[in-house]
């Protein structure tokens, strides 16, 4: 901007060109919700129009996915244009284009339903990859189409939670690490790298991880309803497009082009 700033100002000019400012203005105008306000999810719902030729908004649905994501773009945004498409009249259908290894268990239910309940057509698009939370939300599709790509994968169907013991490298570091809590604080942060964990606690982290994996398994049966045909694929396993077509994880291969034709279609 200062290439820009400086020389109009030097040359007794308006600093911002009238053309950048109508432009700006535009979007902002367009930029509203129902009820009139300036809508952060509108303005992206616009970009997702255009790129899926203005009737179908084309969602990406990339990197490791959060509540929050990186610079905004995590599940609860998401789910804020997802819902914003539902009662936008110019929205035909959309597309949740997927490229992730997937992520958090936190919000991925929020996703995948708004998926669920999108009153019009909805594609899902195996951008490349989609994993784990990724396919726990785009299960949720009418149906998914995957890149025709002999590098594509969809799967990780499973949850996972990763304890690092760090007492033996802390020990041979000549370090010695104490733990301090308030006397009513008696279970805070009991799962750390240099506390061993009781049984209970090693019982505690399994419930939790068994039950988060039977709502991931019931989603993606809810969403897949009909075409799934082996259990397998809640071991874990990724899948190519051969596979994935056979076990009912995706319904055809195409490109993006296809799946937004296809969202017109349904």
């Amino acid at each position: 901007m200062e290439g820009i700033i400086l020389p109009r100002l030097a040359a007794g000019f308006d600093p911002i060109p009238p053309h950048f400012k109508a432009a700006h203005i535009d979007a902002g105008i367009s930029a509203r919700d129902k009820d009139g306000n300036w809508s952060r999810a509108r303005a992206y719902l616009d970009d997702y129009l255009r790129i899926g030729g203005g009737d179908v908004a084309v969602i990406p649905l990339e990197g490791t996915m959060s509540r929050y994501g990186y610079c905004g773009m995590g599940n609860e945004f998401l789910t804020d244009v997802i819902n914003e498409a539902a009662t936008e009249p110019a929205v035909k259908a959309i597309v949740i284009k997927g490229n992730t290894p997937g992520g958090t268990v936190d919000s991925v239910e929020m996703l995948a339903d708004a998926i669920k309940k999108f009153p019009k057509p909805s594609v899902g698009y195996v951008n490349g990859m989609v994993a784990s939370a990724g396919v726990f939300a785009m299960s949720q599709a009418d149906q998914i189409v995957m890149e025709n790509s002999i590098s594509s994968e969809i799967g990780s169907i499973g949850v996972l939670m990763v304890h690092i013991d760090q007492t033996a490298a802390l020990e041979k570091a000549g370090l010695k690490v104490t733990i301090f809590r308030a006397s009513d604080s008696v279970d805070k942060a009991r799962i750390n790298g240099v506390e061993k964990l009781s049984d209970d606690l090693v019982d505690e982290i399994q419930l939790s991880l068994d039950q988060a994996m039977t709502t991931f398994k019931g989603y993606v049966k809810r969403g897949r309803a009909g075409k799934l045909t082996s259990e397998e694929i809640f071991t874990g396993k990724m899948y190519g497009k051969a596979k994935a077509q056979s076990h009912g994880l995706v319904d055809r291969t195409g490109s993006l082009a296809d799946a937004i034709k296809l969202a017109r279609k349904l």
